[in-house]
C-alpha cells in the first residue's frame, strides 16, 4: 500500500460523509474500488440496493467484503448477513447469520455501534483507518474500513455493505 504508514506514526482517522469525501482521504486501493463500485451502482438520486449489488463482480474484494442487514423493529439492530474470508479469520469464526449484539459482548455501547448507527441514519458512508476498535480484531495493527448505505428502496436504509482491510505494522494485509 503506498500510504501505509507505521501503527505509531499514524493517528485514527475518520469521516462520515459524501463518497467524493473519502475518495479524497486517498483510502486503500480496496476501499476506493468497493466506494466506486458502490456509486457507479446507484440509480441516479437514490441510493443503491441489494438487488443493484453483485458481489461477484468484484472478486478481489471479496474476501474483505461483508454485509449487514439493518432492521429498525422494536429498535436498531444489526445482523450479518454475509461476512467475507479475510473478516472470517479476523474475528475466528463465520459470524454469518448472527445478530452483532448476540456476536459481540457490549457491542450497544461501541463506537462500531455508533458508527453503524449514523451510517443507517445519516445514509451516508463512513470510513475509519488506524486502530481496530472491534473486540476481536484488537491484535490486529492496523485497520481501514468502509460502511456504505443500501436501500432496496433506494431511500430507508435495510442493509450496509461494508469493507473492511486488515494491515501490519508494514502495511501489508494478512
Amino acid at each position: 500500500m503506498a500510504q501505509a504508514l507505521s501503527a505509531n506514526a499514524e493517528a485514527a482517522r475518520g469521516l462520515v460523509g459524501p463518497a467524493e469525501d473519502i475518495l479524497a482521504q486517498s483510502p486503500h486501493p480496496k476501499v476506493r474500488q468497493i466506494v466506486e463500485c458502490w456509486r457507479a451502482i446507484a440509480p441516479e438520486g437514490r441510493l443503491p440496493g441489494r438487488q443493484h449489488f453483485d458481489p461477484a463482480a468484484v472478486p478481489a474484494l471479496l474476501a474483505n467484503l461483508w454485509m449487514l442487514d439493518v432492521e429498525r423493529a422494536p429498535g436498531l439492530r444489526f445482523r450479518y448477513r454475509l461476512v467475507g474470508t479475510s473478516v472470517a479469520r479476523a474475528f475466528g469464526q463465520d459470524l454469518t447469520g448472527r445478530y452483532l449484539d448476540q456476536a459481540h459482548a457490549g457491542f450497544e455501547r461501541s463506537a462500531i455501534y455508533g458508527y453503524l448507527s449514523e451510517v443507517a441514519e445519516k445514509r451516508l458512508p463512513s470510513w475509519r483507518a488506524g486502530r481496530p476498535k472491534f473486540f476481536a480484531l484488537q491484535d490486529f495493527l492496523r485497520v481501514e474500513r468502509v460502511y456504505l448505505p443500501a436501500a432496496r428502496d433506494g431511500a430507508n436504509i435495510d442493509m450496509i455493505l461494508a469493507l473492511t482491510v486488515f494491515l501490519d505494522r508494514h502495511g501489508r494485509e494478512f
